[in-house]
């Protein structure tokens, strides 16, 4: 369940993601239907194909103005008074709810990976932690898969409202915001039976286990490695997978959490847990940059190709 905040939250904001018949699109939209036109000679499967034709149906959204708490679990549709707090100004707008984090379009490999492992999502329930974009879900959806994704942004939800519920195809999307593990309502909310349970660009090492300096904080807190994987597992139907895929640029002296994208669990860690490990720690550099090089990426990271490094790790719940 919710919290009562953010219920309280979600009750006094307007419409927030409204479609505006009136409002200038940014350039956000067009790109994407651009790049996807790009892509989609290279996509040979078809229900990946099916999700990337979906970004047509991306729509702009009113711009909106927030004030929200510096640990973002709180957000107001009015500013508030001078005593209530810090509360920082932001502003939803098309960039924020379709691609305030990276390009939707970089899921396509990952996918690529679980269907080389025979996985196909129609039909079937998901779970994407730390999605970052609304985007790719949203599409993925439209596809016919029941879609969750968590995050902890509370402003997402507030912006989003038109595009979530039922959708496309006897899809939907569910999002859920909160601290995961450690918040007990939230891992109630998410339930079970999912048949895959993803992160990108989420569960990296880095971020979870740094490796330097010695000693180094986490900045994503995932409590106890051996409760979170048997969590994890519960999660699943039996035969589901939980699959990691990390992409990041080369790691620096000083050591740069980001630029690690190494599963945070030991190969030992997920057999112990109970999982069957079809693969750990691969090294998919070289099939990504392909897409990296079609989406342009190289226009905001000039070194691409010689910097990308991507790498994941797929496992499955024992049928």
């Amino acid at each position: 369940m919710l919290t009562a905040t953010l219920l309280t939250v979600l009750a006094q904001a307007p419409d927030a993601g409204a479609l505006d018949a009136g409002a200038v699109p940014y350039l956000v939209l067009p790109e994407y239907r651009r790049l996807e036109k790009k892509l989609e000679p290279s996509l040979k499967v078809p229900w990946i194909k099916k999700w990337a034709q979906q970004i047509t149906k991306l729509q702009s959204v009113k711009t909106t103005t927030w004030w929200c708490t510096r640990d973002r679990q709180q957000c107001l549709s009015e500013k508030p008074a001078p005593d209530a707090g810090v509360y920082d100004e932001r502003k939803a707008d098309d960039e924020y709810v379709w691609g305030r984090i990276a390009d939707p379009l970089g899921y396509v490999r990952a996918f690529e990976v679980l269907n080389e492992h025979k996985f196909d999502p129609t039909g079937k329930k998901i779970l994407d932690f730390g999605y970052g974009n609304v985007s790719q879900l949203y599409m993925l959806a439209n596809t016919g898969v029941e879609v969750h994704g968590v995050e902890v942004d509370s402003l997402i939800p507030l912006t989003t409202k038109p595009f979530v519920g039922k959708l496309g195809a006897k899809g939907s999307l569910t999002l859920h915001h909160g601290y995961f593990p450690s918040n007990a309502d939230l891992v109630k909310e998410i339930g079970g039976g999912y048949a895959l349970w993803m992160s990108k660009n989420t569960m990296k090492r880095g971020y979870v286990h740094p490796a330097e300096p010695p000693g180094a904080k986490a900045q994503i807190d995932l409590g106890d490695d051996a409760k979170l994987l048997e969590l994890i597992k519960s999660e699943l139907a039996p035969g589901g997978f939980f699959f990691i895929y990390n992409i990041s640029a080369a790691q620096t002296v000083p050591y740069k959490p980001m630029a690690d994208p190494l599963c945070p669990f030991t190969k030992e860690q997920l057999v112990a847990a109970g999982f069957e490990v079809i693969a750990h720690d691969v090294d998919d550099s070289a099939k990504m940059l392909t897409y990296a090089k079609t989406l342009e990426w190289n226009a905001d990271w000039p070194d691409v190709d010689t910097t990308l490094n991507a790498r994941y790790t797929l496992v499955r719940k024992p049928k």
